[in-house]
């Protein structure tokens, strides 16, 4: 029942393109309404500075770097226990995976008592917040179409749980990672956070963000606040000189960290797969020494602390750098037993190359014996597919995929999960994305068997036709499927294959 409710806070197709053409105004907005959402529940945002919050922004790694800053901060070794607050998004199989207290998931229980506490005090507030919308002001008009128009959509809701939660539960520090950008995401009603982190920036989200990394720097740069310490990974020179100014702008303390770096990692084992976790691993220790310091009066200075390593270690966070064999999956009788998924939730170009370099590497290592590859592809609406699909292709010359197959996000042929369910973008809309993605890849690449390029309408579909197709090659030979191009669709494969949150 409380998913069903957050799902009905999702704003529909339609409404969404209405809301991107209103472009800026929508955005100034944005935290005003945010702060007196909050209210309306009972919080002022100075009630969360008891949260000694983490703040973390960036394009690629920003759920990384609070995985791991959560991890460390969880396993440090300390006569008093630090119980830690996370929220991430997207989910990629349970909803509640976004709010998880000391690394896991909140319970069921937990989410749906929190779900409703919320849901009952913005009720109480309803007809006088109905009454106050303004029917002259574009904006508020298409709120009116909501089905809920007195209630934030989808992830500010969550915010509102994630925040109700970490208060109730009493937690030492609260990792918040950002939703889009920082300026005006409405994690950023927060006052005094301990420290700020931004990681590496791309190009993404450029509809709301803007169309060049100085602009999306800016944005970014908006968690900065005064006084506060900022720990940001190195970004390209145009990137770097506005999160300098605008945190000079805020006599906020800035340290760069630098790719070289880490050589300090040498030795260190860290428990996510591929060299750009070690970047957001650099980015974690740092988040983590300062809050030591301003939280816990704990001064460490080595280069790597000694007490960070067991956290390093045993961090989890699925479908980024995953590997799932099938026998691991509700499908392990129904398919070869050397079916192995690489899941990687990449979305961005930067993100991509660093996912097929990683598989290369990957594949390389299990090189032995016959091999049949497979890539499973999905990119969603308002990113530029092509130019993603191109990173992928780059690599086909040496991995050498037999089949592709370009899928959607729903995950089944009944449609959705209730965890699942999105409602943001028409069906056909999404197939007709896929099948673009199928011609781009016939262009590029020109000798590739056309009927092998298959496009399916949910990623069930995809699942079975691996499966099906796994019990007509040789019983020995291995299938290697690099799933990729969206986390939406990696955990919704989770979701298909049986595997449980984590």
């Amino acid at each position: 029942e409380a998913v069903e409710k957050i799902i009905s806070m999702q704003t529909n197709a339609a409404t969404l393109d209405q809301l991107r053409k209103l472009g800026s105004r929508m955005n100034e907005r944005s935290l005003p309404e945010m702060r007196s959402y909050f209210k309306r529940i009972g919080y002022e945002p100075s009630d969360f500075d008891k949260l000694n919050i983490i703040h973390v922004t960036g394009t690629k790694g920003k759920g990384s770097t609070s995985a791991l800053t959560q991890s460390i901060l969880e396993h440090y070794s300390t006569d008093k226990p630090i119980r830690t607050g996370l929220f991430t998004s997207p989910h990629l199989v349970a909803m509640r995976e976004r709010i998880r207290i000391n690394g896991e998931p909140i319970s069921e229980e937990l989410f749906a008592k929190y779900t409703q506490d919320v849901w009952e005090r913005l009720e109480d507030t309803k007809a006088e917040t109905l009454a106050q919308l303004k029917t002259d002001d574009a904006r508020q008009l298409l709120r009116m179409t909501r089905e809920h128009p007195d209630k934030p959509a989808y992830f500010r809701f969550l915010n509102l749980v994630a925040m109700h939660a970490f208060m109730q539960e009493n937690v030492d520090v609260t990792i918040l990672e950002v939703g889009v950008g920082g300026e005006y995401d409405s994690t950023n009603i927060i006052e005094k956070p301990i420290v700020c982190g931004i990681t590496a920036l791309g190009l993404d989200h450029i509809s709301v963000l803007g169309d060049t990394i100085d602009k999306i720097a800016w944005h970014k740069a908006g968690i900065i606040k005064p006084n506060t310490p900022v720990i940001a990974f190195e970004q390209l020179p145009e990137a770097m000189t506005v999160i300098e100014e605008r945190a000079k702008e805020k006599h906020a303390p800035l340290t760069v960290l630098h790719a070289r770096d880490i050589e300090k990692l040498k030795g260190v084992k860290v428990g996510l797969a591929g060299v750009h976790q070690q970047y957001n691993a650099l980015t974690a220790i740092e988040l983590c020494r300062v809050w030591l310091d301003k939280c816990r009066n704990i001064q460490l200075k080595q280069d790597i602390p000694e007490e960070f390593k067991d956290g390093l270690a045993k961090v989890v966070w699925p479908g980024r750098g995953q590997k799932l064999n099938i026998c691991d999956t509700r499908y392990n009788d129904k398919a070869s037993k050397n079916v192995m998924y690489y899941l990687d939730g990449a979305h961005t170009a930067e993100s991509l190359r660093v996912c097929a370099n990683w598989f290369k590497e990957m594949v390389k290592e299990e090189e032995e014996g016959k091999v049949s590859r497979i890539l499973m592809f999905n990119c969603t609406n308002g990113r530029d597919g092509p130019h993603l699909l191109d990173v992928i292709a780059s690599i086909q010359p040496e991995v050498q995929f037999d089949h592709v197959i370009f899928t959607t996000n729903v995950t089944f042929r009944k449609g959705y999960t209730a965890d699942t369910k999105n409602m943001t973008v028409t069906k056909a809309d999404a197939v007709a994305m896929q099948k673009s993605l199928a011609d781009t890849w016939k262009e590029r690449m020109s000798s590739f068997d056309t009927e092998k390029i298959h496009v399916v309408p949910t990623i069930e579909d995809a699942v079975e036709w691996i499966s099906d197709y796994s019990q007509t090659v040789p019983q020995e030979q291995k299938i290697q499927v690099l799933t990729t191009g969206s986390l939406i669709m990696v955990g919704n494969t989770l979701t298909a294959l049986g595997v449980a949150a984590r």
